[in-house]
C-alpha cells in the first residue's frame, strides 16, 4: 500500500531488512531488522551500540538503580539482575494519511539487553525453566510493570480523603514459551491502564547468570486519543507483525562456557511452567481503564467543561476480555489462560470497604 492509515500504519518495508551482529565474549545474536527509521517522538541515541562486547570487561554493565535514593539498591533476597548492558536498540516510525494524520501514527522501539545477577540461590540457573520463571515475576514484584499511581474517588468528592492506588499496568499477559531457532524464550505482554506504551518482553537465558531480554514497545500517536482505551482505534496488528518477523530471524549461539553451563541443568522435556495474571488484577484493570478513558479526550456529544467523557463500562469491559485471550506466536510450545482466579503469589487482598474495586486504598490524606 502506498498509504497507511490509523487502521492500517504503515511501516518500513521489510524487504529492506539487512542483518545485525552482536559478539558477546563467545556468544553470537544474529537477527534481521529495517534500518532504523525514527520518528520526532524517538530517542537520538537508539543504533549507537558497536558490535562485539565483552561481558567479562569491567565497565561493560551499568549497575540497575532498584532505588532512586540508593544506587544500585536490590530488595534482599531478589534474583532481579543487578547489572545490564544495551547491545542494540532501533526503532521504527509508522505513518497514515499523509495530510490528515501527520508525520507519525506511532512507532515501535526495541531494545536488545543482556541482564546478569550477582548470586542466586545454590543450584538455581537461568537455564532452569523454573528459575528463569522466577526472574521473571521480578519484572512485576520490582519493577515498574507491578507499580501503582494516585487515583480519584468515582463522584470527584472534594471531601474524600481516600487515596486510591491503582495499578499502572495489567501484566503479564499472553504469557508462552517460544521455541525460536533452537532456542526456548519465554514471552509475556504488559498492557498500559493510565499512560504509556504497549511492552511485549522476550528473555533467552544465556548463562546461569545473565540473560538476553528483547523488549518492544508500541507507542501511538493519536488526536484526541490521550489514554491507552482510545489509542485503541489503531490497531497494534501491524507494529505486532514488524516485532514478530524480527524474532523469527533472531539466532542466539552460546559460547563455549555457556554451553558447558547449560549442559549441567536438566529440563523435562515437557515442563514449560507458565505464571499468569489473576482475576483480581483484571477487575481492577478494567476500573483503572475507565477511569482514565476519558484523559485528553473529548466526545463531541458531551459539553466540553463538566461533561463526563469516559467511555461505557462495558465497552472498557470488553475491550479488556478481549486484550488478555490467549494469542500463541508462531513457535509456541506452551501457552496458559488469560488469567486465574486464585494465586497465592501474585493474588492481592481485595478490600471490600472502598467505593472501587481496588485493593490499593488507604483511608486519610497521608501525603
Amino acid at each position: 500500500m502506498w498509504f497507511g492509515s490509523e487502521k492500517k500504519p504503515k511501516g518500513p518495508s521489510w524487504h529492506k531488512a539487512r542483518p545485525v551482529v552482536k559478539e558477546l565474549s563467545g556468544t553470537r545474536v544474529s537477527l534481521q531488522a529495517p534500518p532504523l527509521l525514527p520518528n520526532a517522538y524517538m530517542s537520538f541515541a537508539l543504533g549507537q551500540e558497536p558490535a562485539v562486547f565483552d561481558l567479562d570487561a569491567t565497565g561493560t554493565f551499568e549497575l540497575i538503580e532498584y532505588d532512586r535514593h540508593i544506587p544500585s539498591h536490590k530488595p534482599a533476597g531478589s534474583e532481579r539482575a543487578d547489572r545490564r548492558v544495551t547491545i542494540w536498540s532501533s526503532g521504527w516510525n509508522f505513518t497514515g494519511r499523509p495530510l490528515l494524520d501527520g508525520a507519525s501514527v506511532g512507532g515501535l522501539e526495541v531494545q536488545l539487553v543482556v541482564e546478569e545477577v550477582d548470586e542466586l540461590p545454590v543450584n538455581c540457573s537461568l537455564f532452569r525453566r523454573d528459575d528463569l520463571l522466577r526472574y521473571a515475576r521480578g519484572y512485576f514484584s520490582e519493577g515498574w510493570l507491578g507499580s501503582y499511581h494516585e487515583g480519584y474517588g468515582e463522584s470527584r468528592d472534594p471531601f474524600d480523603l481516600t487515596e486510591y492506588l491503582w495499578p499502572c499496568y495489567l501484566a503479564p499477559l499472553n504469557t508462552q514459551w517460544l521455541e525460536l531457532n533452537g532456542r526456548n524464550w519465554f514471552y509475556f505482554e504488559a498492557q498500559p491502564l493510565r499512560m504509556g506504551s504497549d511492552e511485549f518482553y522476550w528473555l533467552c537465558p544465556i548463562g546461569h547468570r545473565r540473560c538476553l531480554r528483547a523488549t518492544f514497545d508500541v507507542s501511538r500517536s493519536l488526536y484526541n486519543s490521550g489514554n491507552p482505551y482510545r489509542k485503541q482505534r489503531s490497531p497494534l496488528t501491524n507494529y505486532l507483525r514488524l516485532m514478530e518477523n524480527i524474532m523469527s530471524t533472531i539466532v542466539v549461539e552460546l559460547s563455549e562456557p555457556a554451553k558447558r553451563e547449560k549442559a549441567t541443568i536438566h529440563n523435562s522435556e515437557d515442563h514449560f511452567p507458565l505464571f499468569h495474571c489473576t482475576e483480581t488484577q483484571v477487575i481492577e484493570a478494567k476500573h483503572t481503564l475507565y477511569m482514565w478513558s476519558g484523559a485528553e479526550y473529548r466526545d463531541k456529544l458531551q459539553p466540553r467543561e463538566g461533561g463526563d467523557h469516559r467511555a461505557p463500562k462495558e465497552d472498557v469491559a470488553a475491550f479488556i476480555d478481549q486484550r488478555i485471550k490467549p494469542r500463541p506466536l508462531p513457535g509456541c510450545r506452551a501457552i496458559g489462560p488469560a488469567f486465574i482466579e486464585n494465586d497465592h503469589l501474585g493474588e492481592r487482598e481485595l478490600n471490600a470497604s472502598v467505593e472501587i474495586t481496588t485493593p490499593r486504598a488507604r483511608v486519610g490524606n497521608q501525603h
